[in-house]
C-alpha cells in the first residue's frame, strides 16, 4: 500500500526537527561559539555513550545502571498510576471523596518534588523506598486529576440514558463513563511517564551507586559533559519510546476517541 500523501509530509516534518536540532549542535561546535564544557559537541556525546554501553560507569555495567534506574520507574508509575485512576475516578463520582481528596492534593501538586526531597531522606532514608516513593508521589498526582477530569465529563445526558434503560450504578460507571474517562486517562499516564523520567534524576539525589540519574549527578559533579548529555539523551529515548507506546495502545483500546 502506497502511504498517503499527509503521512509522508508528517514523517518528513517529524524527521527534520531533530535534524535541525542536530546540524545546529555541529555547527556550534565545530565554530567553538561555546564552551565544550558547557555544550560537548555531539561526536563526544556518541562516543561516551559507546563508552557508556561497553564499561559501564564508575565501576558499575550500563545494564545494572539501566536496570536500577527502569525498575524505580516502572514500580513508581505502575503503583501510582493504579492508585492515581482509582483516587480520581472515585472523586469524579463520589462528592464525599473528592471533598476529602481537594486540599491535601491541591496543597501537594505545586510542591517542586526537589523541594521534597529532604523530608522524604528524613522519613524513609536515602535507600530504594523514598526514591520510589518521590516519583509515585507525581504520578499519582497527575493521574488523578486527568482521570477525575476525564469521568467528570461525561455528557449528564448519557449517563441518564443509560440509568433509564435500566443500567445500574455499576453498570453505568463501566460501560458509560469510565470509557469516556479513558482517553484524558491515557494522556494523564504518558505526561506522568514523562514526568516520572525527570523526576528521576531528582529521586537518585537520594544516595546509591546505581542509575541513570545518578550518571547524570556524578557526572555534572566532575564536568564530564559529555557523559551528562549521554545520560540526558538516553533517558530522553526511554521518554520517547514509552510515550509512542501509549499512543500506539491509546489507538487501539480507545479508538472511539
Amino acid at each position: 500500500m502506497r502511504p498517503k500523501k499527509h503521512d509522508t509530509r508528517y514523517l518528513s516534518l517529524m524527521i527534520l526537527s531533530p535534524a535541525i536540532l542536530l546540524a545546529g549542535w555541529v555547527l556550534v561546535a565545530q565554530k567553538n561559539w561555546v564552551s565544550a564544557t558547557l555544550l560537548s559537541p555531539p561526536w563526544d556525546v556518541v562516543q561516551s555513550a559507546f563508552d557508556l554501553f561497553v564499561h559501564g560507569y564508575s565501576g558499575v555495567p550500563f545494564s545494572e545502571h539501566f536496570a536500577a534506574s527502569l525498575s524505580r520507574v516502572g514500580i513508581a508509575f505502575v503503583v501510582g498510576g493504579a492508585l492515581g485512576v482509582s483516587v480520581g475516578l472515585l472523586r469524579a463520582t463520589y462528592r464525599d471523596v473528592d471533598a476529602l481528596w481537594l486540599i491535601p492534593s491541591e496543597i501537594l501538586r505545586p510542591i517542586p518534588q526537589l523541594g521534597l526531597v529532604p523530608i522524604f531522606i528524613l522519613w524513609f532514608g536515602i535507600g530504594e523506598l523514598s526514591k520510589v516513593l518521590l516519583i509515585l508521589l507525581s504520578v499519582f498526582l497527575v493521574t488523578m486529576v486527568s482521570a477525575q477530569a476525564g469521568a467528570a465529563a461525561t455528557p449528564g445526558d448519557v449517563i441518564r440514558a443509560a440509568r433509564s434503560l435500566g443500567a445500574k450504578r455499576w453498570q453505568t460507571f463501566l460501560y458509560v463513563i469510565f470509557p469516556s474517562a479513558l482517553p484524558q486517562i491515557m494522556t494523564g499516564l504518558r505526561v506522568a511517564m514523562g514526568l516520572a523520567l525527570s523526576i528521576l534524576v531528582a529521586a537518585e539525589l537520594l544516595g546509591g551507586d546505581r542509575g541513570l540519574g545518578f550518571v547524570v549527578l556524578d557526572a555534572t559533579n566532575f564536568f564530564r559533559t559529555s557523559y551528562v548529555f549521554a545520560g540526558v539523551l538516553i533517558i530522553g529515548m526511554i521518554g520517547l519510546i514509552t510515550d509512542r507506546a501509549f499512543v500506539w495502545v491509546s489507538r487501539r483500546w480507545v479508538h472511539w476517541q
